[in-house]
């Protein structure tokens, strides 16, 4: 997306986002802002070092893990986020993968991020908070979901990297964030309602 684009849709965003908040519409005002907020996140993170920075620290912290459980990696300073792989199995020999931005954790930390930032009930300390801890966890289990698709292909050979890749580790990445959704926003949420409606209940 061109630079001028981007900011002619960001600025017509922050004043639809005013505008809900200062009327206090709040639905529209998390929904806009939220996603608003994550499209903002995302491009900034692919068109500057944040990017890239992301990918190398997703492919050594895969490296890191994969040492303690005694599968042979390397990666390589001059190449962010490209990680080999040793396979043991079929033909014996190293693998690349790349950490893209499909792989790199952006797009979910950048939804993760609108998603707390915006959240109406919470102060700013308790809305960076959680973004700190969401942003960790979804880390996490990043390297968690690379690590199935890196024990896959050293054990059962090359030809396992599709299925692997695009089936099991998409499907432990997604769960993961939707437990991290779960316990980040929609448990606090949930639990906010119950004390509100059990206040209302005492009251009346």
């Amino acid at each position: 997306m061109d630079i001028t684009v981007a900011a002619v849709l960001s600025t017509i965003w922050l004043l639809a986002v005013l505008f809900f908040r200062l009327n206090r519409i709040w639905l529209p005002y998390y929904v806009i802002g939220s996603v608003g907020l994550a499209f903002l996140a995302i491009f900034i993170g692919r068109n500057t070092p944040i990017e890239p920075a992301l990918q190398t620290a997703v492919a050594s912290g895969v490296h890191a893990v994969s040492g303690l459980v005694g599968v042979p990696t390397e990666t390589f300073a001059s190449a962010p986020g490209a990680l080999l792989v040793l396979v043991v199995s079929q033909d014996i020999g190293w693998t690349m993968l790349q950490v893209t931005v499909e792989s790199s954790g952006l797009l979910e930390s950048g939804v993760v991020f609108g998603m707390l930032m915006f959240y109406p009930a919470w102060g700013l300390r308790r809305r960076l908070g959680y973004v700190l801890v969401a942003l960790l966890l979804t880390y996490a289990a990043n390297i968690v979901r690379l690590m199935v698709i890196v024990a896959t292909l050293h054990l059962m050979g090359k030809d396992s990297l599709l299925i692997s890749h695009t089936i099991i580790g998409r499907a432990v990445f997604f769960v993961g964030v939707i437990l991290i959704y779960w316990f980040m926003l929609s448990r606090p949420t949930l639990s906010a309602v119950r004390k509100k409606l059990d206040k209302e209940m005492v009251a009346s």
